[in-house]
């Protein structure tokens, strides 16, 4: 493999239902406060996407010359902090960032005219590394400020 194909919504991993507690668009209202960040998919040259499911480890042994980790935020933050075996990531390392809209009862991207952006699919480029643990976080723009945190040993 070359490169590692486009996450999209369409594919059936990434349907994702949305949770009781997760923030319902409401037009013309203020941004969300960040109410939750996970490691949606690793993907890289030797294993494809592999979509952890919450998972604090990869089960594929990744490698090869590309190495990719997409995060889910739901809500907007504005301090997003990457790191891979615990050396902070340069902002550049973002090399996608996709609005995360609702659509029914799931998490949908991209979004379309008209949706309300409730989130972000962020992937970072981690190219060099064949494993280790990569980390993220990040603090919520709004009330109450709050900061999460998810994490995962790429094996």
């Amino acid at each position: 493999m070359t490169a590692l194909p486009s996450l999209t919504a369409t594919d059936d991993e990434m349907h994702m239902p949305i949770d009781a507690q997760s923030v319902v668009p409401v037009p013309r209202s203020p941004a969300p406060g960040l109410s939750s960040v996970r490691i949606l998919a690793v993907g890289s040259t030797a294993c494809g996407w592999e979509y952890p499911d919450g998972k604090g480890t990869t089960t594929c042994n990744h490698g090869g010359g590309e190495l990719r980790v997409a995060v889910m935020e739901i809500g907007y933050g504005s301090n997003p902090i990457a790191s891979m075996n615990g050396g902070q990531l340069p902002r550049s390392a973002q090399y996608a960032s996709t609005g995360i809209c609702v659509t029914g009862t799931q998490y949908t991207w991209p979004c379309t005219p008209g949706q309300t952006v409730v989130g972000w699919l962020n992937e970072y480029n981690v190219d060099g590394h064949e494993s280790g643990l990569f980390k993220y976080q990040n603090t919520s723009t709004n009330a109450p400020h709050n900061t999460v945190y998810t994490q995962i040993n790429i094996l």
